[in-house]
């Protein structure tokens, strides 16, 4: 049986990246790394404010989803290679959306 804090763990990640804003902010930075108001702007910046991205960011970081580098006075954020993200790139090629998310962690 899987023990509990693995269970919840796998829960956690599945359900991070199952909040639709969450999701496109990981889209917007799934080609290579971007600043907020860039994932502001990819995301639509009609729909969303830059504090609530960065809420966002917050979030993921801190289960290292994503990592963030600082470049001059900005911070630019990607994907973290501690996941293998072939599963995201494939669930969208099934449904139709052609991506390229170069996965680091299988060399894909």
């Amino acid at each position: 049986m899987i023990k509990e804090e693995i269970k919840q763990k796998l829960l956690n990640f599945f359900s991070s990246i199952s909040d639709e804003t969450r999701l496109m902010i990981l889209l917007a930075i799934a080609k290579g790394p971007k600043s907020v108001s860039e994932i502001h702007k990819a995301v639509g910046n009609s729909k969303i404010t830059i504090s609530a991205i960065s809420h966002q960011l917050k979030l993921l970081r801190s289960m290292n989803i994503v990592v963030a580098k600082k470049k001059g006075k900005e911070r630019l954020y990607e994907l973290s290679d501690e996941y293998c993200w072939c599963i995201l790139r494939d669930a969208l090629r099934k449904f139709g959306y052609k991506i390229d998310i170069r996965c680091k962690k299988c060399e894909r």
